[in-house]
Formats: C-alpha cells, structure tokens, sequence
C-alpha cells in the first residue's frame, strides 16, 4: 500500500451534531441542534460566526466540537448559516446581517418562550453580535465573544493591509469579494509557514492518523470559504478597518449609533494570545470600554483557529467557558 493511501481514508464530513433547518430567508439560515439531554437550561444560545467562512468549524468533528460539548452540558444551540453568496447578492449589505439577527432572536424566543438569549458570535459574527447587543439589548441575556474583532486599529500584517486596500476597487472589479480572492490574502500573512511548512509537516507524518484526519478536515473547511457579497466587503474594510468606526462609537445600522456603553449584560471574552487575525489588542480595548459589572476574560496560548479545534483549548478554556454560559443559562 502506497503510504499516501491514508489520504484517502479520510471520509471528510463536517457537522458531526445533527439539527434542523429551522428558518431560511434567501441566503440565510437559522440552524436548531438536536438535544442531548431531555431537560435543557432555559437560555437558549445563538452562535454567529463570521460570514467570511463557514460555521462548521465549531462543530468540525466530534473530537474538537464546541458545538457538542455545549449541548453536553444541556444548552439550547442553535446557529445562523450565512450561506454562500453569489453575484446577484453584491448588495447585501451589513444591515441585512443585523436585521436577520434580530429576526433569529425573534423565532427562538417565540419558539422557546423566552425573554433573552445568550448570544456567542466568532471573529467577525463577534463584531456582528456586538453591535446587535448594543442595539437590542433587551434581547440578549448573556454576550460571548469570541476572537473579536471590534477594535480594528492592531499591527498584524492583515489589519495593516486592510487599511492600506481600496475596498471600492475590488467590489468594482470582482463584484463579490470571492473566497479564493480572501483565501490568497490570508495565506500571504505568513506564506512559508501556511504554505511549504504545512504540507511539509503532512508528509513527514502520514503515519499518524489522527494527524492526517485533523488536517484534512482543517484543510477543507479552510478552503470551503464562501464570498463576501461586495457591498458587505466595502462597506466593513472602509469602515471598521480605515475608520475603527465600531470601538469609536460612530458606527451607525439604519441611523442608529453602536454604543459599546449599552453592554451591560454579562460578558465573556475568549482571546487566542497568538492570533494572527485578530490579535488580542483587538479585543481589550473592548474589554476595558464596556460597562459591564459581570464580564471575564479567558485567555490561551494558540490561533485564531487553535482556539476553537485544538485538543488543549478544548481541556484549557472550553471547560471554563462553557460552565460560565450554564451558571448564567438557568
């Protein structure tokens, strides 16, 4: 047997919880996981990830799934699908995000007869959340950030290049901001360790299978990237990236300013200390600006994305941040 064979062992199939399609609306999706437990928590949570890539990765497989644990430990879970934008969806635009937000809300708490939800949002689904948060603070019990984004003005090379782009150039020349377009950016951050070293350290240990089919499922989902509909894409790059307009308090959704000061409900921050993404100077500015009385920082030595599907982040931090959202869901 070749001993590239074990490649092909892998039967690569993300989404290792079962759940329903609860609501669509075009592009969007409402997701409900089925319960592992017959008595749930009364707080219902709503995970948003970044529309940027796909949401699987918190449910990647059943080793790594935060996804999992949570309905473990008998939380409600239920997820917005961002779908995959086409052409003819260039102008969508932020506002449309926020407003099926609030429309997911609305469906859990008639569906669940509840007065709030927890709601946990991922990279830029954090800077979605947190906007919605201030905005319909009447609706969220807790708040989970995750990797945030909110203050944009950091040093790492993707935030330096963001603000250095013209974002009207792309959506004029490509119409949507493509996932490959995003894929090829994001590799250039670092393209010896992301590009040779990666697939370096693949062959060198084609004899761990665990190795090999945690990479494979890494690799899909990386490159399973949708695009970003080109009016979202120029809109956030100018607006968040060259103006910093979110942390600044001059943001604005259909006229109505973000205020960070209206996040007083409890908050919980969970830092990756070596993303290179959104680093953590992204995220404590936030930490320090909001009100709240009840907020924690949880912090970890791995990425962007070692955050959610490494071994240790799910023994070091999950553990702990899963219980504060079940302290907090009764």
């Amino acid at each position: 047997m070749s001993e590239f064979e074990c490649l092909k062992e892998v039967d690569i199939c993300p989404w290792s919880c079962e759940f329903d399609v609860v609501d669509e609306d075009w592009l969007f999706k409402l997701l409900h996981f089925k319960p592992r437990r017959k008595r749930l928590l009364k707080t219902p949570v709503l995970i948003v990830y970044a529309y940027i890539n796909r949401p699987y990765i918190l449910d990647l497989h059943e080793r790594v799934s935060v996804v999992r644990k949570m309905l473990e430990a008998g939380l409600d879970v239920w997820m917005v699908d961002w779908g995959y934008p086409k052409r003819a969806d260039k102008y969508y635009r932020i506002e449309d995000y926020i407003d099926y937000i609030d429309r997911c809300v609305n469906i859990i708490k008639k569906k669940k007869k509840v007065d709030k939800v927890t709601l946990h949002g991922y990279c830029l689904g954090a800077t979605l959340s947190t906007i919605y948060s201030t905005l319909h603070p009447e609706n969220v019990k807790n708040l989970v950030v995750q990797a945030p984004p909110i203050n944009f003005h950091t040093d790492n090379t993707l935030a330096v290049w963001a603000r250095n782009i013209d974002p009207d150039k792309v959506a004029r020349a490509m119409g949507n901001a493509s996932g490959d377009f995003l894929n090829f950016a994001f590799l250039l951050v670092d393209p010896i360790r992301l590009t040779v070293e990666k697939y370096q350290a693949l062959l060198n240990r084609l004899d761990d299978r665990k190795f090999v089919h945690d990479f494979l499922y890494m690799d899909h989902w990386i490159f399973d990237s949708p695009a970003i509909p080109g009016c979202v894409y120029e809109e956030y790059i100018t607006r968040w990236y060259h103006r910093n307009e979110v942390i600044e308090g001059k943001f604005d959704v259909n006229g109505q300013k973000v205020d960070l000061r209206k996040i007083t409900m409890p908050t919980l921050l969970l830092v990756a200390d070596r993303d290179h993404i959104t680093p953590p100077d992204c995220a404590i500015p936030f930490y320090e600006k909001i009100p709240s009385k009840d907020k924690l920082m949880l912090r970890v030595n791995k990425g962007h994305i070692g955050l959610t599907v490494s071994s240790s982040a799910h023994r070091e931090l999950w553990d702990k941040a899963i219980k504060w959202i079940v302290e907090r869901s009764k």
